[in-house]
């Protein structure tokens, strides 16, 4: 009989065109998270009507869970082993090469937004259930695949889906990179607002779409009179400035990055504070607020709120101002911070109010997502690192990251892939562009391909794992 890693690969090769058909029908709509609407909206609702008739045209079993989540089902033995992904995407944003929601397909790669985070890889999760299907390959356990679509915004979805229905035993999130992430940082939303408004020579003051991205464009918008017109001629050249009859407007633009790998990002608020501030366009008060926005949006490590740290299990806190409005003159931004492992909570909120305080701000909200730790000797943890080393011949040992993922909402769960090393120069694309949160997110199609393969075997070989070693359902 033919070894079953080579029956794999023979599925996948003859449904390769068949799954990327699949994520282009995924991809093409545009799933934004709507808080507060039914099925978040109905871009998610399409898309997430889209994946369950798919399931059920491969003979999987799907359900529609209150909105909030789909559910895929593989059913067999008692204990269930989930596969989480999500279907809803960041705003696409500004400076698209390609169209962001037809999934176009260049060589080697997919581009459009979601192929990578985390349409492609939920798709690839679809058909490793499917794969295990169709080779009626024996298994004792139940695979249950769970998609959401408010992921990007909060994994309210997560979360109100295990306070309602029962989570499956063993939980494996397809939004990360490989081979298995045991630890994610804990997150802090922070809402902060200055304690005195703008003057009113100030009349827009706006930047970024979302909290967990570096924003890519910003705008402020201010009266005209002969101080203005004077100060900007010393103008730094980065700013676009178009005048108006009774105002002049500037633009700022940055390059868009996950809020978790700042490093690679250019924040277009810091642009436009940092030039607004060196031309002295502003005064009194209004120049206090700008400093620190600048501060703010300039600098990504916490330093600008006292909170900068890091330890050697998780590394650095990251902090990203990623939203900048007016509310009712009243400077207000929106800021990302993850925060190391063994970091306290605690202690970072009460020293950003006391930041804030000496700075003329405070804070409106704080909220805290704690930080997903597994044991890296677990069971769970070595047999998917041990599985992802074979299939590919690599050594890459297991993580801690700084992005967050259904994992921090569940029980028992790690995230696992499917991102590997890619070289994206094949699409000569602009320095930014490539990347899960930005223009022209890519995906690599044999990357993918070769995920699918280590979905499938891992699966198999988990279930393995967990019946020799008798392991009852996780309580």
């Amino acid at each position: 009989m033919e070894p079953l890693e080579q029956r794999v690969e023979r599925w996948i090769t003859d449904h390769e065109q068949e799954l990327l058909t699949d994520i282009e029908k995924l991809v093409r709509h545009r799933s934004i998270s709507q808080k507060g609407e039914p099925g978040y909206g109905e871009g998610c609702r399409d898309a997430m009507e889209e994946m369950l008739s798919l399931a059920r045209a491969y003979g999987l079993e799907a359900e529609n869970a209150d909105g909030l989540c789909g559910v895929i089902t593989l059913r067999s033995g008692p204990r269930r082993i989930g596969l989480w992904g999500h279907l809803d995407v960041v705003p696409e944003g500004s400076g698209w090469n390609y169209p962001p929601y037809a999934c176009t397909r260049k060589g080697d790669f997919l581009i459009g937004r979601g192929v990578q985070d985390n349409k492609g890889p939920a798709a690839a999760a679809l058909y490793a259930l499917r794969c295990i299907r169709d080779l009626e390959i024996p298994v004792s356990s139940t695979f249950q695949q769970i998609v959401g679509c408010a992921e990007e915004t909060g994994m309210e979805d997560a979360v109100l889906f295990a306070s309602r229905y029962t989570v499956p035993d063993y939980n494996i999130i397809t939004d990360c990179g490989f081979p298995v992430c045991y630890g994610e940082k804990g997150m802090l939303g922070v809402r902060l607002r200055s304690l005195s408004p703008f003057s009113p020579a100030v009349l827009s003051f706006h930047g970024g779409l979302v909290s967990n991205l570096v924003p890519d464009s910003a705008q402020l918008v201010l009266t005209s009179d002969a101080q203005t017109a004077h100060s900007l001629k010393t103008l730094p050249g980065e700013l676009e400035v178009k005048w108006l009859e009774d105002r002049v407007v500037l633009n700022a633009k940055g390059l868009s990055a996950h809020a978790a790998f700042p490093d690679g990002g250019i924040n277009a608020i810091g642009v436009l504070c940092g030039a607004v501030e060196k031309a002295g366009l502003m005064q009194g008060s209004d120049r206090e607020i700008l400093a620190f926005l600048k501060e703010l949006s300039t600098s990504a490590d916490g330093s600008a709120l006292g909170i900068a740290c890091e330890d050697e299990e998780s590394g650095p806190l990251t902090c990203v101002c990623g939203v900048l409005r007016l509310e009712g003159g009243y400077a207000q931004v929106d800021l990302n911070v993850r925060y190391p492992v063994t970091a306290d909570a605690h202690a970072l909120c009460e020293k950003i109010v006391e930041r804030c305080a000496e700075r003329g701000f405070f804070a409106v909200e704080l909220s805290d997502s704690p930080p997903n730790y597994q044991k890296k000797d677990s069971l769970l943890v070595r047999c998917l690192t041990d599985s992802y080393q074979t299939i590919t011949g690599r050594s890459d040992p297991p993580f801690v990251m700084g992005g967050g993922t259904y994992a921090r909402k569940l029980p028992n769960a790690v995230a696992f892939g499917p991102g590997m090393p890619v070289d994206l120069s094949p699409l000569n694309l602009p320095e930014g562009h490539g990347g899960c949160h930005s223009p022209d997110e890519a995906q690599s199609i044999p990357n993918l391909l070769l995920a699918l393969k280590i979905y499938v075997l891992s699966l198999i070989r988990l279930d393995q794992a967990l019946s020799e070693d008798s392991l009852p359902p996780h309580s």
